[in-house]
């Protein structure tokens, strides 16, 4: 699928909205979104198709020279064609060159499909978060990696983290 990477605009917040119902049991509203974009710490992308139609929306947030991947979501007909993948690897791009050195996210223990994604973009399970979701309730995997030339040089070592 032809997409390309822009900022996420508040003008997008309507369809995150929609895509974020159709992707999450405990959904962020449009309110929460606006207010993220609102902080000088956080990132967000979104990818859109050639009609600058929001195909899916990635969020990060920039703590000195550590990072945190917030969310994530593809707008179900455009799964499966490398729209996440982008939107994780742009982010990625993002935040190295905003400082960061370090990212990390939490996932769903039950999100396969994420979890694969991860782990194709060099993040390791670092441990789990007990019963850090609602709704329904579940673990959360958490994973890291590092950016830049750390990661290269630190291949073997990703899992020692903190």
């Amino acid at each position: 699928m032809d997409a390309s990477l822009r900022p996420l605009h508040p003008s997008d917040l309507a369809r995150v909205a929609e895509i974020e119902r159709h992707t999450f049991s405990d959904p962020w509203s449009a309110a929460a979104f606006r207010d993220a974009l609102a902080q000088p710490h956080v990132r967000a992308l979104a990818a859109v198709d050639e009609r600058d139609a929001v195909l899916g929306y990635t969020v990060g947030l920039l703590a000195a020279d550590e990072a945190e991947v917030l969310n994530i979501a593809v707008d179900p007909p455009a799964r499966g064609k490398g729209v996440g993948a982008g939107l994780l690897e742009g982010m990625l791009e993002e935040l190295h060159r905003a400082g960061a050195r370090s990212v990390f996210l939490e996932v769903r223990r039950s999100n396969e499909a994420a979890i694969r994604l991860y782990r194709r973009s060099g993040f390791e399970i670092l441990g789990a978060r007990p019963d850090y979701y609602r709704q329904p309730r579940e673990d959360a995997l958490t994973m890291g990696r590092f950016l830049g030339p750390e990661a290269q040089e630190n291949d073997e070592e990703v899992h020692q983290f903190g």
